[in-house]
């Protein structure tokens, strides 16, 4: 099908599209509450991480058990890749600060209560300065992209452009923080670069169709902004639909068969752009047509 042929009322179903993001970001918040908050990694948290590997299949309760035999009960404890009856032979230990001597008790611990690979998959410590450290370069990173990103579409289109581009890269960050919630997935440094990922691409997607849009303009008294803003976007949903497949190809790749610091980074960033192509479509477009219209310049 050529670009442009397409002829679908996004604009006209704008409330459709409003009740699915607010149930999917609802979803989201109601993910957080139940599961107590996100489970930030050892990089905000500080502490001490340790995989390691056992020797057969082993439920979280036989961990737990050797744990709490050292005054270590409060640990956190994660199965890699679990099947359905909650048993891996990978476990991810996670406590407060300890020292090598500490660690080597809980080795040779599990080792004679399990058997374990004496040499464990990850093993790093991280002070809680460090953590506290990483959260705000993080919040302060995320902030001065958004801001950087309202000035620019400024700049370029209007205010109320800008404004709307910002509601949809919000938009984007809730509703992948929200399925990390829901999944109560590890939110690492890495998530954080692939949130900040998904603002620019994002970003990409909402400037190709604003642009569209802004070329168009000088329709609006003639056919009524809504519909210069729905043709827009069907002329432009092939370039959208094409990249970001493209684009999904090699992180779902990454996803399956990636390391795990790598599966992270895909994991957000697979959310995030099914997300940002929604928003640049679904969530933008019928926010900015419900402002503008209520200006002179914009209607029919």
């Amino acid at each position: 099908m050529k670009p442009g042929s397409y002829n679908f009322n996004f604009v006209g179903k704008g409330k459709i599209w409003f009740i699915i993001s607010s149930v999917v970001i609802l979803a989201g918040i109601a993910g957080y509450l139940v599961q107590g908050g996100f489970n930030f990694g050892i990089d905000f948290l500080g502490g001490t991480l340790m995989e390691v590997e056992f020797d057969r299949e082993v439920s979280i309760a036989e961990v737990r058990d050797v744990m709490e035999n050292l005054d270590l009960g409060n640990a956190i404890l994660q199965p890699v890749e679990p099947n359905r009856f909650n048993e891996s032979n990978r476990v991810i230990i996670r406590t407060t600060p300890i020292d090598i001597k500490t660690k080597n008790e809980i080795l040779n611990s599990l080792d004679e209560n399990i058997g374990i690979n004496k040499t464990p998959l990850q093993d790093r410590t991280v002070s809680p300065g460090f953590g506290k450290k990483i959260t705000r370069n993080a919040l302060i990173a995320i902030g001065v992209s958004i801001l950087g990103i309202l000035i620019y579409v400024w700049i370029r289109f209007e205010l109320r452009f800008g404004a709307t581009a910002i509601f949809a890269l919000v938009h984007d960050v809730l509703v992948t923080l929200g399925v990390y919630a829901i999944s109560n997935r590890e939110i690492n440094t890495a998530t954080i670069a692939a949130i900040l990922t998904i603002l620019g691409y994002s970003l990409n997607d909402t400037i190709v169709v604003f642009d569209r849009i802004r070329e168009n303009t000088s329709m609006a008294r003639k056919l009524g902004y809504a519909q210069v803003v729905n043709n827009s976007i069907n002329k432009t949903l092939t370039r959208s639909i094409n990249t970001s497949v493209t684009t999904l190809f090699p992180i779902v790749l990454l996803l399956i068969a990636g390391s795990p610091a790598l599966k992270d980074f895909a994991f957000a960033l697979t959310i995030g752009i099914i997300s940002g192509t929604y928003s640049s479509i679904f969530f933008a477009s019928p926010i900015l047509v419900a402002w503008n219209s209520r200006f002179p310049k914009y209607k029919k």
